[in-house]
């Protein structure tokens, strides 16, 4: 994937153990990143169109996306942003704890890119989400 410097990351998650987690993991693969942090889901179809109190955010250069939120869940915000031309081409990966062989199959057919299955393993969970961001962001 070619990018623009720095690359700025939408990160779609409620929870504040693995907002911080993965803040970690993106500073420790791309430290000049910029991350942008959306908790509920009813906000991010916002974001995205740039509509207030967004009307001045970036368009991400990638997308993480949890699948549980408040409002409005992964699968829809997915399917509905794929749907949206600018970001028919953004990579969109899926962080979520429900089980990968059940999940991922549904989420790439909704046009994600990759699935990290959250784990209560530290050190998968964490070396998970930063070997995907390598992939994607093309840092080593």
């Amino acid at each position: 994937m070619k990018r623009r410097d720095p690359p700025d990351i939408l990160l779609v998650e409620d929870e504040s153990a693995d907002i911080y987690l993965i803040q970690r993991a993106i500073k420790d693969c791309c430290p000049q990143s910029r991350v942008w942090v959306v908790s509920k889901g009813s906000y991010v179809l916002a974001f995205l169109r740039h509509e207030p109190p967004f009307t001045n955010m970036p368009t991400p250069s990638l997308i993480l996306l949890d699948l549980n939120l408040p409002g409005l869940n992964g699968r829809t915000i997915l399917a509905e942003l794929r749907r949206l031309g600018e970001y028919q081409k953004i990579p969109v990966i899926i962080i979520s704890g429900r089980e990968k062989t059940k999940e991922e199959p549904r989420c790439l057919e909704l046009g994600a890119n990759a699935y990290v299955q959250k784990s209560t393993d530290f050190a998968a969970y964490f070396g998970g989400v930063q070997d995907t961001l390598r992939n994607w962001l093309g840092t080593d």
